[in-house]
């Protein structure tokens, strides 16, 4: 199929789905070779495993409690945690591997107590000049209390700490206005010879038709490999093939904002609940041997049940001497070259799995002889085959939306992203594929229905990638936490709550493929060690690598 397609709209109805059922006026899609084809749609398998999604009780919870549309007008109501307190429940010396328990109140910025749930707190114990850091474990109660449980790890001092990140005013901001973005600043750039155009795009053509102002699309969506998307036909003698840019702002995401929810956006700096809450954690005896840290078990990860990954119901582990420990099992806390010889590893994502790539050459197989290929920019193919191990590290940008770019050949862009074409010719030479996925940092201002379509098609793909090749393995990372980002207003564009739904989404859509499917669950280490910006430090990546390596390689290796 050569040439990439427009629509051309006229009187007939077909039927599509957004993430919700719409009929529209379209006759078809027509490339410069006069080949027609109705507009793609998502096929029932998809519609149908969305309709799960939005059923799924534990999806409805989450999003209920943000989910109406009243607009805040006084900040002052909002939780205030200068005026808010903290409790323990019990004593401040405790024996290494117990419980502690704390109670946090939440009062508004009037000083009276909330009666309502629904702010998002954080929890974590640190020592700094241990390099110590865990996480701890907030249960709601509805009413303006909320129940801060933290475990004794290392012994020593440990000093609480306790935020409100996001009141729950912010949070539904952040949710309205994901629900009524429209897509409208994202832009595709048209050159051939003297003429330049420039188009509105986005995964719904009905918003993309209303901005153009236009009666066709190019579309995109075959050649996008999983994911719809649209652009306004250009003018002049310009055609689809001639796409060469995109750029996007978000300049018009928050135009909806009253002066309420503004204010309570930019509250960055007084996030924490006032304490001088220190626990003494005292030496243990653990199964008859006295020790500085906390160890659950000794057996190691490639031995570990990962389909429980996908259902962790406690802290999966936390850092000691600045190196993350696992409770749920035993890990690796070095390189190991061995680990990855005569494989491939292929990392098909944003610039957060990119820093992944970089470390491993860089850092972990540095003065190393390679042999590499670097595209210009993270979003381009890069490729680096390692001698010494005969293993080979290979870099894909993930498809359309992601940040600016220009290039200068549409067909071997798009070729470009799609792992099913890099692992159809890479399978053949290598022992074993390791194939790690992440959608996360450019699709944070999805509607969640949109995104809910993307990881149907994925899962689509990799059905298809498991039932023909054998020696794959795949892994899901899952998006991380931070606590800040360059762009204004990061707690209502590029806030890290939204993780949390994401996270969710892909284990109720993927259900059928969770005991194939690796998940690597970073959000624990990056709150423990609170991580400041969304491109994680290389002490953080480091760990991060070495916990995929964990679940890669067995003990052996």
């Amino acid at each position: 199929m050569s040439g990439l397609t427009s629509i051309r709209l006229t009187r007939r109805s077909v039927c599509i789905w957004f993430g919700f059922i719409t009929c529209i006026a379209v006759t078809y899609l027509g490339n410069n070779f006069g080949h027609t084809t109705e507009i793609p749609t998502l096929d029932k398998n998809s519609h149908s495993e969305i309709s799960i999604l939005k059923s799924n009780d534990a999806f409805k919870k989450i999003l209920q409690i943000y989910r109406t549309d009243k607009q805040c007008h006084d900040a002052m109501l909002a939780a205030d945690p200068v005026r808010s307190a903290i409790y323990v429940k019990g004593r401040c010396s405790v024996f290494l591997g117990e419980y502690v328990d704390f109670t946090a109140i939440l009062y508004n910025g009037y000083g009276k107590p909330k009666y309502t749930g629904g702010d998002h707190l954080r929890a974590r114990l640190y020592n700094d000049l241990l390099g110590a850091y865990s996480l701890g474990t907030i249960l709601d109660h509805n009413n303006g209390t909320y129940t801060v449980t933290v475990q004794a790890l290392w012994i020593g001092r440990a000093q609480l700490e306790v935020e409100v990140l996001y009141s729950k005013e912010t949070m539904t901001t952040a949710f309205r206005l994901r629900r009524t973005w429209d897509f409208s600043n994202i832009f595709a750039f048209f050159s051939y010879k003297n003429y330049t155009d420039k188009t509105t795009c986005g995964p719904d053509n009905e918003t993309v038709l209303e901005y153009s102002k236009q009666t066709q699309l190019c579309n995109f969506s075959y050649w996008n490999n999983s994911q719809q998307w649209f652009c306004g036909k250009p003018k002049y003698q310009l055609s689809c093939d001639h796409w060469r840019a995109i750029t996007r702002n978000w300049d018009n995401f928050t135009k909806g904002m009253n002066t309420c929810e503004q204010e309570l956006s930019k509250r960055d700096r007084h996030t924490h609940i006032q304490s001088n809450i220190t626990l003494q954690i005292l030496p243990n005896t653990i199964n008859g041997v006295n020790r500085t840290t906390f160890i659950e078990t000794s057996n190691t990860c490639s031995n570990y049940n990962k389909t429980k990954l996908w259902f962790k119901v406690k802290p999966t582990g936390y850092y000691y001497n600045n190196k993350w420990i696992m409770l749920h099992c035993k890990g690796f806390r070095h390189f190991h070259g061995e680990c990855f010889r005569n494989k491939t590893l292929l990392f098909w994502g944003d610039s957060t799995l990119y820093q992944w790539y970089t470390y491993l050459k860089n850092k972990f197989l540095a003065g190393i002889e390679a042999t590499c290929t670097l595209g210009q920019g993270w979003h381009r193919y890069q490729r680096c085959n390692f001698y010494k191990y005969n293993m080979t590290i290979i870099f894909l940008g993930h498809n359309i939306p992601l940040c600016g770019f220009k290039m200068k050949n549409l067909y071997t862009f798009f070729k470009s992203i799609s792992f099913e074409k890099v692992i159809e010719s890479e399978s053949r030479n290598t022992d074993d594929l390791l194939l790690v996925l992440h959608l996360y940092a450019h699709i944070q201002l999805y509607k969640f229905e949109h995104f809910a379509a993307h990881i149907s098609e994925i899962k689509k793909s990799l059905k298809r990638i498991l039932k023909m090749k054998t020696n794959i393995k795949v892994f899901i990372k899952l998006p991380h936490a931070y606590r800040r980002f360059k762009e204004g207003l990061w707690k209502i564009k590029r806030n890290d709550f939204v993780g949390f739904i994401f996270t969710h989404i892909m284990q109720t859509l993927f259900q059928g493929l969770l005991d194939k499917i690796i998940v690597l669950d970073q959000k624990d280490s990056t709150i423990a060690k609170r991580n400041l910006d969304i491109h994680p430090s290389d002490t953080i990546v480091r760990e991060m690598v070495l916990q995929f390596m964990s679940y890669a390689c067995t003990n052996d290796q």
